[in-house]
């Protein structure tokens, strides 16, 4: 009997324990959907502005190292910013021709590991003290976000040495790999749909 009522209070503890664990917030956890956040400089005059470059690559930086990443999604990714440049009026040069504007794109990846404990005592009907159990569980998730750069080359701060961010795209959950295409590159319009701005006179 005892044996039976102590596996019994073994259950009930690991079904407390599990209800009790508690998984990152929607808004931490940067898996499944994605959400676009932009800020531009209120007082830049974007029809300045003809021409752009853009970075072959894209930056990876975990929590171990700085990559460069390639591949089909990085493909997709820097044309599709650069079809929504053209279409904006803009020209696209490659370098080492100057270029008034230059688009970098970063990707931040941080994968979160948390560790759970909980410790609970009990009796054997109706004398009699167990001991505590102590269940450990681990959790752990990734965390991603890709930021896209606009930086004013055209004004080039000598005194400085200084370059002036004229636009900044956040983009939650963009290289996952949770994504389809389609996804990424709706993600990306949507960032360039939020900044009207972004516009130089076509001639």
């Amino acid at each position: 009997m005892k044996t039976k009522l102590f596996s019994i209070f073994l259950v009930l503890g690991l079904v407390v324990t599990l209800s009790c664990t508690k998984y990152p917030p929607a808004s931490d956890r940067l898996l499944e959907d994605l959400a676009v956040i932009t800020q531009y400089d209120t007082k830049a005059n974007f029809s300045s502005y003809k021409t752009y470059s853009i970075a072959s690559t894209i930056k990876k930086i975990t929590d171990k190292d700085t990559t460069d990443m390639s591949g089909a999604t990085v493909t997709a990714v820097l044309n599709e910013i650069a079809a929504n440049m053209n279409a904006r009026g803009y020209t696209q040069v490659v370098p080492p021709a100057k270029a008034d504007l230059g688009l970098t794109v970063v990707y931040f990846q941080n994968t979160y590991v948390y560790t759970y404990y909980y410790n609970w005592w009990g009796y054997y009907y109706p004398y009699y003290p167990y001991y505590p159990y102590y269940p450990v569980y681990y959790s752990s998730y990734t965390a991603g976000m890709a930021v896209i750069e606009m930086q004013d080359l055209k004004n080039y701060d000598q005194t400085n040495e200084r370059l002036a961010t004229r636009w900044t795209a956040f983009i939650r959950g963009l290289l996952t790999g949770t994504h389809t295409t389609s996804d990424i590159t709706a993600s990306i319009d949507q960032a360039f749909i939020q900044t009207p701005q972004i516009v130089t006179t076509v001639k």
